[in-house]
């Protein structure tokens, strides 16, 4: 049965989905910036057949605690190697956008810990993440301004209707799933990030990273076109210094991935075949 529990870190109290039996391989799923673990409920049925699968809220996120002004690269990724360390063998680590940079980051980390990781288009390059980012400011602002002046989640979830009614790929599902999101974030999660890039991304070296992991990895992207952000000089580069590599397009989707409707299944058949591989 799914359960969600608990687990304190050093700094924060993480909420998680608890799914499948303990003593199986263990696969950790890191959501997306502003997100929740609940972005992966379509998927965790036919990933938790035969594996242990731990779905956890990112601090700030979700159910878990807050942390204002604590929500660098560097605090997510000490949460989830903590986390990590406390699970009963290596994990693969799966994560979306920031949570793929963040299992990338535990992995170099502790390498003992982690059997393989799964990114979902995660920018990589300090550049082309602060495009994403440059980008996207005004986005955020908009969420945090309907965040700030709903009342009731519902009431969020009616305003985020309105502003994104020019937009015909939102859903109603998405629109209410992103609504519980968002009245669950701590208002300041964007701040560290928004205001200081460069101390959001202390730390932070993709190519000294993928020098310390020797994992096998799996990368998606879908179309540059549709809103991926991966871009293809960064694929082009894990293709020739990555030996680990699996990489796999994502046709017909942007970004969002196995969250859009044309990107479940094949998402899903990625990742399976990936974990049947590393078995």
């Amino acid at each position: 049965m799914m359960k969600e529990r608990s687990f304190t870190t050093r700094a924060v109290k993480l909420n998680y989905l608890d799914y499948g039996s303990p003593s199986a391989q263990p696969l950790v799923l890191l959501h997306g910036g502003a997100w929740c673990w609940q972005e992966y409920l379509s998927l965790i049925p036919i990933l938790a057949r035969g594996r242990h699968v731990c779905a956890v809220d990112l601090r700030g996120n979700g159910r878990s605690g807050w942390t204002p002004g604590e929500y660098r690269l560097q605090d997510f990724t000490q949460d989830v190697v903590e986390f990590v360390k406390h699970l009963h063998a290596p994990a693969v680590l799966a994560g979306h956008s920031i949570g793929g940079v963040v299992a990338l980051m535990a992995a170099a980390r502790c390498p003992r810990r982690v059997k393989a990781v799964i990114v979902e288009d995660s920018p990589l390059d300090l550049e082309n993440y602060q495009k994403v980012v440059d980008s996207s400011r005004d986005m955020f602002g908009i969420w945090l301004e309907l965040k700030k002046s709903a009342r009731s989640e519902r009431q969020l979830c009616l305003s985020l209707a309105d502003a994104f009614q020019a937009y015909p790929t939102i859903t109603s599902q998405w629109i209410m799933f992103f609504a519980g999101c968002l009245w669950q974030l701590d208002p300041t999660f964007f701040d560290v990030l928004l205001h200081d890039f460069s101390e959001f991304t202390t730390g932070y070296d993709y190519k000294d990273i993928f020098a310390k992991v020797d994992c096998p990895i799996l990368c998606m992207r879908g179309e540059p076109r549709l809103g991926a952000v991966m871009t293809d000089r960064e694929v082009d580069w894990l293709k020739e210094n990555v030996s680990t590599l699996s990489h796999v397009p994502i046709e017909g989707v942007g970004h969002l991935l196995h969250m859009e409707e044309h990107g479940q299944a094949p998402v899903q058949a990625a990742i399976k075949a990936f974990l049947d591989r590393i078995q």
